[in-house]
């Protein structure tokens, strides 16, 4: 989900290009609203990232996420002493990344855009091999596979873009707010199995919305940890003529 982040700040220089015209031609109609061509500059855009979402982009290495298939990816996460976990999820299989739906605004002199997306029906799936405390004092342990479907995931927020003296473009912040309507799970092997791992499934099922709305700095930190870097993996490799290249925006002028 964090690639997703990467992806969305790769465009925030677009806002440059959407309002900078050529000279109009003798009989060239020139719009009479920037905002509306700076919109629709936008919301191109939004499908542009679908597409990557579904073809990746080889030469910026950047992978297909729709759907997102890994052999294994290590996870590591401290929710404000709720949560201390660590897991290695092996054939993790996610799928509906790019069934969003999605606006974006840009804030051109500032280079910060802000986002709001929304997610109705992703699921993930796969094998886990967890261990961890909760409340620093439970254990919570497993291996097993697991099924995961968060319905009506939706993620808000801002991130600014800064151009390094190379010419290269960095993420120097990133803000998210993260809202969950439900949760439907099945991870077996929780604990020691039988009727406690069918327990805590629903415990997880209940918590897990409202931890994300009380612990909602904590969320941000750890969505802003990982998502710089990997946005900037990307970034780091890109210039403001990139970043142009990656919409027709003779389309919206």
């Amino acid at each position: 989900m964090f690639r997703l982040f990467a992806l969305v700040a790769l465009f925030a220089a677009l806002c440059n290009a959407a309002v900078i015209r050529p000279q109009p031609q003798q009989n060239e109609i020139v719009p009479t609203n920037p905002r509306t061509t700076l919109d629709e500059a936008l919301a191109q855009l939004l499908e542009n990232i679908r597409e990557i979402l579904r073809t990746g982009d080889p030469e910026r290495g950047i992978p297909v996420m729709a759907p997102l298939q890994t052999v294994q990816l290590n996870v590591d996460l401290s929710l404000g002493g709720l949560l201390d976990f660590s897991a290695i999820l092996r054939n993790l299989f996610v799928d509906g990344l790019d069934r969003f739906q999605g606006t974006l605004t840009l804030n051109v002199m500032l280079m910060e855009f802000r986002y709001d997306f929304l997610f109705p029906d992703v699921v993930a799936q796969g094998h886990y091999d967890a261990d961890g405390r909760l409340f620093g004092l439970i254990p919570v342990f497993g291996v097993g596979n697991f099924h995961v479907a968060p319905r009506d995931l939706r993620i808000q927020g801002t991130a600014q873009l800064r151009q390094l003296p190379s010419g290269y473009l960095h993420m120097n912040e990133l803000k998210a707010n993260v809202r969950l309507g439900s949760l439907q799970n099945n991870i077996e092997g929780m604990l020691i199995g039988n009727e406690l791992s069918d327990l805590l499934n629903v415990v997880i099922q209940d918590l897990v919305p409202s931890v994300l709305v009380n612990f909602a700095p904590e969320v941000t930190e750890i969505i802003s940890r990982v998502g710089i870097p990997l946005a900037d993996s990307i970034l780091n490799t890109m210039t403001m003529d990139d970043l142009f290249a990656l919409i027709p925006l003779n389309d919206a002028i």
